[in-house]
């Protein structure tokens, strides 16, 4: 295979992953912004202030039907949110056996390598802005006892108020980007630019000068590019966030609160794990090849 082939290969796959990573980015969004809408329709503060609701005879047939409509508009988005990341895993699939035949050859492996930080930097990407994790918690078909005990005319009130559906009382879902915005505006400074800086700037720099050294083999031994390529590993925490992330979700699934709560790790941290694998893979390649240069110019 010849350079110019990784060329038109690698455009290929930066045509399909911008258009696949873009829907995918925008689907997950849109289906953010349908849960939320449902979520604050469905509030408790909203359902238990809406005196309809406590009639033992109340309407709720408007209430019920907003209820499917809103789920099966965001099942119909989940849906599509999949497709997205299949079309996109099977571009990314192909992409890297096409890298594995390519670098088989010892002079194109560098190029290679270039070729898989290209897809560690576009699974960043969709990691980044992609919501990585929704949490929730809620009651189904709450029902309140309501008893009420008067002198007046012996009148005694002794039913059971039902609130179909579900009833929130917490819904959250955010993308990396938005999490490191959200602690920065709650004056969470330290956490906010910790993540921000060591599982996020590090990182991306590491990525981007790699790539740019191997497209340029002479920048690597320029300070700021040895200094981004070999010294920062140690300082970035991308893995470790992922692992935060993952021990949030097992947290907050099992619970003990009395209401039922629930956690979901959306595609988001699937991708942004898929960045943190491919960036140490590509570290350990990058160490093999210069350690090859290296004795390559001592004999």
């Amino acid at each position: 295979m010849t350079r110019k082939t990784f060329w038109l290969a690698s455009m290929l796959f930066l045509v399909a992953g911008l258009f696949f990573g873009t829907r995918l980015i925008q689907t997950a969004y849109t289906y953010k912004s349908e849960k939320e809408t449902f979520a604050n329709a469905q509030n408790y503060e909203n359902r238990l202030l809406d005196f309809d609701q406590w009639l033992p005879d109340g309407d709720n047939r408007e209430r019920q039907a907003m209820e499917r409509t809103a789920k099966n508009k965001m099942l119909d988005l989940q849906m599509t949110a999949d497709r997205y990341s299949g079309f996109m895993i099977s571009v990314m699939a192909l992409y890297l056996v096409f890298l594995f035949f390519y670098g088989r050859n010892e002079e194109q492996r560098p190029t290679a390598l270039g070729g898989l930080l290209l897809v560690a930097l576009v699974c960043l990407t969709i990691g980044l802005f992609t919501p990585i994790l929704e949490i929730a918690a809620f009651e189904r078909d709450l029902s309140i006892p309501v008893k009420v005990k008067t002198d007046f005319l012996s009148l005694d009130i002794d039913y059971t108020a039902k609130f179909d559906g579900e009833m929130y009382f917490y819904y959250q879902s955010k993308s990396i980007v938005e999490l490191i915005g959200l602690l920065l505006q709650q004056g969470n400074w330290v956490v906010g630019i910790s993540i921000l800086v060591f599982s996020l700037l590090f990182p991306l720099g590491k990525t981007l000068f790699t790539l740019l050294a191997l497209l340029r083999p002479s920048l690597i031994n320029k300070p700021l590019f040895s200094f981004f390529i070999f010294k920062t590993s140690k300082w970035s925490m991308a893995d470790v966030f992922v692992a935060a992330i993952f021990l949030s979700f097992l947290a907050f699934n099992n619970m003990q609160t009395g209401i039922q709560t629930d956690s979901n790790i959306l595609w988001g941290l699937y991708y942004f794990l898929a960045y943190c694998i491919l960036a140490i893979l590509s570290a350990v390649l990058l160490q093999q090849q210069q350690r090859k240069v290296e004795i390559g110019e001592t004999v």
